[in-house]
């Protein structure tokens, strides 16, 4: 049985955060903290084959797999009767024994990040009973764009060269992947990348192999569970994306003011936050 490693920060409606290729539940603290903040309970997980997670079945389910298990994890945290066996451990006020509370026995906030936006969509799609609405920040979603099987073909092209000459050595993949999508300027001493190779393994195994070329079918993402956010200095390529989602899908986009970096959740985590409750704000309502 998989077992999934989460923490909980805060009290409030409810909020689950998906973390991105080469990150985990760890990593996305500080993005949890600040949603805690601003009246979140905000739960951070390791996905299956990540951190303290278990392998079960990894990877060969993908993007339905993930969001099949995010799916339980929700039902686990409402202690709805669920085939999900999850450890954690709650931090702050935020207890999953309590379904009484508000946002807990409902449809909750989604907010996935990269690949995690695109476990956030599947999510959506194939459970939209227990989504409000999915928040997929700047999807890594190759697969939806018209040649997405040739991109993600010529991206992973020199990633599965260095595999194969170098077989197992993940980290020295996922650095490769970095110089890749970074047209070599990527600077692989940097900390933050240093914490990532961690996490090498899945990133290549499943985040670069089966999440980015995932093959939604429109009718998988609802527009009425589904949000697109984008920086106002996104990528080309994640601004493609979130323009074919919008035009293809009919997914509403909304752009963050401040928000210049595509892993800003990691930087400066206040941004998001702020984003979620300046807009909660003006539907004068409480951030759910």
């Amino acid at each position: 049985m998989i077992r999934l490693a989460y923490e909980i920060f805060g009290d409030g409606p409810t909020i689950l955060l998906v973390h991105g290729g080469a990150e985990d539940a760890a990593m996305l603290a500080p993005q949890a903290l600040a949603l805690a903040a601003t009246g979140w309970r905000a739960v951070v997980y390791d996905r299956r084959g990540t951190g303290a997670s278990t392998r079960d079945g990894w990877p060969g389910g993908g993007v339905d797999q993930h969001a099949d298990d995010a799916a339980d994890l929700i039902r686990e945290l409402a202690c709805v009767p669920s085939a999900f066996g999850g450890s954690g451990s709650a931090s702050g006020s935020g207890s999953p024994s309590a379904p009484s509370a508000p946002g807990r026995s409902g449809p909750v906030t989604v907010l996935g990040f990269s690949s995690g936006g695109v476990v956030a969509m599947a999510l959506a799609g194939r459970h939209p009973d227990l989504v409000a609405e999915a928040i997929a920040w700047e999807p890594a979603a190759i697969g939806v764009l018209p040649d997405g099987a040739a991109a993600h073909a010529e991206i992973m092209k020199p990633i599965e060269e260095y595999t194969a000459r170098r077989p197992g050595d993940w980290t020295g993949a996922y650095h490769r992947a970095l110089e890749v999508l970074s047209g070599g300027t990527a600077d692989l001493t940097d900390p933050a990348v240093i914490r990532s190779a961690v996490n090498a393994e899945a990133f290549v195994r499943d985040d670069a192999r089966l999440i980015t070329s995932h093959p939604f079918a429109a009718a998988d993402l609802p527009p009425d569970r589904i949000t697109v956010a984008v920086g106002a200095g996104t990528s080309p390529l994640h601004r493609l994306i979130a323009d074919r989602l919008a035009e293809w899908a009919d997914l509403p986009v909304t752009t963050v003011a401040g928000a210049d970096d595509h892993e800003v959740y990691l930087s400066r985590p206040e941004v998001l936050a702020t984003h979620l409750a300046e807009r909660a704000a003006r539907a004068g309502g409480p951030v759910s």
